[in-house]
C-alpha cells in the first residue's frame, strides 16, 4: 500500500439505544450519563475482505497498522485534554486501553446499528459499507467529547 488508502469517517453521538450495545465493553464507563461519540474509520482496501489471498492479508495488515497509528494519536490527543477516549484494536477486536471481557469484532452485528452491514456469505461473515462495498478494514473509537473538539481529530482520523 503505498499511498494512504481512501478513508471514511463516520461519527454517532450514543443514545440510550446504542449504549445498550455496547453495554460492558468499558466496564465502569457510563456511556449515556456524559456526551460521548462513536468513530468509525473505514479504509478502503484494493482486495475484498472476503476473498481470502496472501495479497489480501498483507493489505489488511498493513491497514491494522494504519488504523492503530491514526487512533493512537488521536488518544494521545484526548489523553492531553484530559478527556476519556479508547479505541478497538483491529486485529483483535478487543479495546485497546480498557481491560474487558467484552470484544467487538469487526463482523460484529453491533456495527449495523453504526450504518455498517455485514454479510453472510456461508463461508465467512464480511462487513461491508455503501461507499466502499467489502473492500474496506476498520475499526472504532469511543471518546467522551463534544463534536467540537472531534473536530479537531478528524485530520488525524482522515491521515491528513
Amino acid at each position: 500500500m503505498a499511498a494512504s488508502p481512501k478513508c471514511e469517517v463516520r461519527t454517532n453521538p450514543v443514545t440510550k439505544r446504542l449504549a445498550r450495545n455496547f453495554d460492558g465493553l468499558f466496564p465502569g464507563r457510563d456511556l449515556v450519563q456524559e456526551p460521548h461519540l462513536i468513530v468509525t474509520v473505514a479504509l478502503q482496501t484494493q482486495h475484498r475482505q472476503s476473498a481470502m489471498s496472501d495479497e489480501m492479508l498483507t493489505e489488511r495488515q498493513e491497514c491494522f497498522k494504519v488504523l492503530m497509528e491514526r487512533m493512537t494519536r488521536v488518544k494521545a490527543h484526548f489523553d492531553g485534554k484530559d478527556q476519556w477516549c479508547d479505541f478497538i484494536d483491529p486485529a483483535t477486536g478487543a479495546p485497546f486501553h480498557t481491560d474487558s471481557a467484552t470484544t467487538l469484532v469487526e463482523c460484529d452485528e453491533r456495527y449495523r446499528s453504526l450504518g455498517f452491514e455485514i454479510l453472510e456469505l456461508g463461508c465467512c461473515r464480511s462487513l461491508c459499507n455503501e461507499r466502499f462495498g467489502q473492500c474496506l478494514v476498520m475499526t472504532s473509537a469511543f471518546m467522551c467529547c463534544s463534536e467540537d473538539d472531534l473536530a479537531a481529530v478528524l485530520p488525524l482520523l482522515e491521515g491528513r
